[in-house]
């Protein structure tokens, strides 16, 4: 609804106003109405609403009410928690909290300029590694914001992403143990741990052997092994719900549902934790370890163990043994790895790690491929021997 009126001011003056709708507030979903005054003469009030309502009209309500990026923020992610799973919105609402709103928050979202998100996104590339990924999160807010005609552009879009100097002569962390590597390692486990942590022991074995990835370890049940056919089913992760607490959901993608094939050793060690799992459990008392749903790696309590558990675990080994470092999900590039060298095609590879996509496992293999010819003049030098 618009309408035109004439008023008069204090001094006595009479003069034309027009009142209109610049449409319905993004966020509060109300109404918004706003007035222009201080035309000498009807027409001239008539001339302005024309303009006025078709800008409305053209680019939709954007001027009256000063937004913040935190505002857009606020309604963007009642409507994003709806598209993910509570996992990847837990680590979501995690990157907005801890970078995105301290650094964009507070700013009208109209005032947030390119060279300002220029800035921002050269510091997080200096002070994180997945600078890339929180930059794309903060461009969604953008992206909502221009959908909804608060703003013409997206000031993210056109940022260029810096990238970092590689120096010299410079090592790169190399996520993933060789064949001798892994074989000391679990000669070192066993030695640390043996009939101790048959547990731990076990843990790493299937992760090594299979190229699982540990959420979907720590989820197992025993019903998930099938005993005649050596093979083991993979249907559920442990992942952090909104409120971080640990919880059971689905696996990461539909390819990460999988079966997966036993080794006989691995089959046998993992027979001998489920024996060795019932008397532990049976000193503790109050568990019924032969229920199909039995967790393989449950905490004292019965219950999931916790994730950073097994970091833990490699960690004390690695540093008792001054080992080459690399985390627990290292262990399944080192499958990887070992795999592609055994002579596995990449598509192989690709279905036993249950990735999504391919690249992520050409990733891998480039990587590792690149890693393997530090050793080739070496090799040519020994077999030409002169």
């Amino acid at each position: 609804m618009a309408s035109i009126t004439q008023y008069t001011t204090k001094s006595g003056k009479k003069l034309w106003r027009c009142q209109y709708s610049v449409g319905t507030d993004p966020i509060t979903g109300k109404s918004i109405r706003t007035s222009k005054r201080g035309f000498k003469t009807k027409r001239e009030a008539e001339s302005a609403l024309r303009h006025e309502l078709m800008n409305v009209e053209n680019h939709g309500y954007a001027e009256k009410r000063n937004l913040k990026y935190k505002d857009v923020y606020e309604y963007f992610i009642k409507s994003y928690k709806n598209t993910v799973k509570e996992s990847t919105l837990n680590r979501v609402l995690g990157i907005f909290k801890h970078h995105v709103l301290p650094a964009l928050g507070k700013y009208p979202i109209k005032d947030i300029t390119t060279p300002m998100c220029q800035n921002i996104v050269n510091r997080w590339s200096n002070e994180l590694v997945d600078f890339r990924k929180i930059k794309n999160y903060a461009g969604l807010v953008f992206k909502e914001a221009r959908r909804l005609k608060i703003i013409y552009d997206n000031p993210m879009e056109l940022v260029t992403l810096p990238k970092k100097a590689v120096k010299i002569g410079e090592e790169k962390f190399e996520n993933f143990w060789d064949k001798d590597e892994l074989k000391l390692f679990f000669d070192c486990l066993k030695q640390e741990y043996g009939d101790k942590n048959m547990k731990a022991v076990t843990f790493f074995r299937l992760l090594a052997f299979t190229g699982m990835r540990k959420g979907e370890a720590l989820a197992l049940c025993w019903n998930d092994i099938d005993e005649t056919a050596h093979t083991i089913s993979i249907n559920k992760t442990v992942t952090r719900a909104v409120d971080n607490k640990m919880i059971v959901g689905t696996p990461k993608t539909k390819n990460s549902y999988r079966t997966l094939d036993l080794d006989k050793r691995t089959f046998e060690i993992l027979i001998s934790w489920k024996k060795l799992q019932k008397e532990e459990m049976f000193l503790i008392g109050g568990f019924d370890t032969s229920l199909p749903t039995q967790l393989i790696f449950p905490n004292n309590k019965n219950s999931l163990l916790a994730t950073t558990k097994a970091n833990k675990w490699l960690d004390h080994v690695i540093n008792k043994y001054n080992l080459k470092h690399i985390g627990v999900h290292g262990l399944r590039h080192t499958f990887a790895s070992i795999a592609f060298e055994a002579g596995a095609t990449i598509k192989q590879v690709q279905t036993q790690l249950g990735h999504a996509d391919v690249q992520t496992t050409l990733n891998i293999y480039t990587h590792v491929t690149k890693y393997a010819k530090k050793d080739t003049i070496n090799k040519f030098k020994n077999y030409v021997d002169f």
